[in-house]
């Protein structure tokens, strides 16, 4: 009897624990279950384009800023930071000049230096994402209908191969990329930018390909836990701090220092520098993606003028751009000047008085001063007015020239 209750006992013991092993197993996959489900809805409804392919650039620049942001776009000027800083703009209608380009453009402040009705739309995007700076002149044309101008950076570090470069975060984009692919139809003068349309169209049409991208770009997020901390990071884009560091018309608030002092400058830029390792290749790629003749249909297909200029780096810098194929670039730049009548402005070379002074340099390649700032916006400026009164497609402009007439940047930073 005693025998018979035991075996008894342990049977049922051990069948309890099954079914407590049981459930504990079936509520960990149901939670992981749900997680996964919670993050794949959020990872839809952020990723407009993955599941909305043939949306108009219209519809997207509606939607970008509603989106949540996470990881390297937090806190970074992207071009969902742009869209979404343009749409709280009040009064749209009295924007007609625009700015695009590089980190080194994010310096510019021309509503700060007197000129009206500007707004700069430069960010961190150019070099990730194929056409990076063309997406932010066609968003500055969807937002102000009345741009008449846009002012494009053409620095040497610019220029890509002839393939699609984009980053997962990027994705978004496509329907905004995808739309500058009749400019390429156009496009006689350079085959450049048909591999690149040949790509795109091989990853608009392909389901696996996107899945598969999205699955290894995001594995590491299909971890439990890593669901969690990942939507603790993400942000609404309208709440990034970032956008609150910035004005109505996309400039900086704050001010810089007037100048670098000798003890603050960073170290003479060498040939292992990382900004350096950066260019190495260029010479390598040709005309590339014909960025700068895309740029010029563009403009010509939207009746807005176009104007190029190329900020000035540090003359240690500037030596390995002559070494890595600046000249090539730059009569790149100037044949497509003269083929559709745009005017270039070159900062960027010995004998104007820019790149020679280091305390105008925040770092290698950034004028991330006040003076600095000025110097850059007003060169610009007085670059294109000798364009406008005297036809000439490559004005020459000396810091002399804006110092002499420089009571605006004297009383700014003082």
């Amino acid at each position: 009897m005693v025998m018979t209750s035991y075996i008894f006992n342990s049977d049922t013991t051990r069948k309890t624990r099954m079914r407590r092993a049981s459930l504990y197993l079936l509520t960990g996959f149901m939670v992981l279950g749900a997680g996964l489900v919670v993050e794949l809805i959020v990872r839809r409804s952020n990723s407009v384009l993955d599941s909305n392919a043939d949306l108009t650039p219209v519809e997207l620049m509606s939607i970008l800023p509603r989106l949540s942001i996470e990881g390297r776009e937090n806190g970074n000027q992207m071009l969902v930071q742009n869209v979404a800083l343009f749409s709280q703009n009040p009064n749209p209608e009295q924007i007609t000049t625009g700015y695009v380009g590089t980190s080194r453009s994010k310096v510019l402040r021309p509503s700060l230096f007197g000129l009206q009705g500007t707004m700069l739309g430069a960010g961190n995007s150019y070099n990730e994402i194929t056409y990076g700076l063309l997406l932010q002149a066609e968003i500055l044309r969807l937002s102000f209908p009345n741009i008449k101008r846009v002012y494009f950076e053409t620095s040497f570090l610019l220029r890509r191969p002839n393939r699609l470069i984009l980053e997962d975060d990027h994705r978004k984009y496509l329907p905004l990329l995808s739309s500058f692919s009749s400019l390429c139809d156009k496009d006689r003068e350079d085959s450049g930018c048909k591999p690149v349309f040949r790509m795109l169209e091989s990853l608009k049409n392909s389901n696996d390909l996107k899945f598969q991208s999205e699955l290894l770009a995001k594995r590491s997020s299909l971890r439990i836990s890593a669901l969690w901390s990942k939507s603790r990071e993400a942000i609404k884009v309208a709440d990034d701090p970032l956008l609150a560091s910035l004005s109505l018309n996309g400039e900086r608030r704050s001010l810089p220092k007037t100048r670098m002092a000798d003890v603050d400058q960073t170290m003479i830029v060498t040939n292992e520098s990382a900004k350096i390792q950066g260019i190495r290749d260029i010479s390598t790629y040709g005309t590339g993606d014909s960025l700068f003749n895309m740029i010029a249909l563009w403009g010509r297909d939207h009746g807005i003028q176009i104007v190029f200029f190329q900020p000035p780096v540090r003359t240690d810098y500037y030596k390995f751009e002559v070494q890595y194929g600046l000249k090539e670039h730059l009569a790149d730049i100037t044949s497509i000047s003269g083929t559709y009548k745009i005017p270039f402005i070159n900062l960027d070379q010995p004998g104007l008085g820019f790149m020679e002074d280091t305390s105008l340099f925040s770092d290698e390649d950034h004028m991330e001063t006040c003076w600095g700032s000025g110097l850059l916006t007003l060169a610009i400026d007085r670059g294109f007015r000798q364009y406008e009164s005297q036809g000439d497609l490559m004005p020459r402009v000396t810091r002399e020239e804006i110092e002499s007439d420089g009571a605006k940047m004297v009383s700014i930073c003082h």
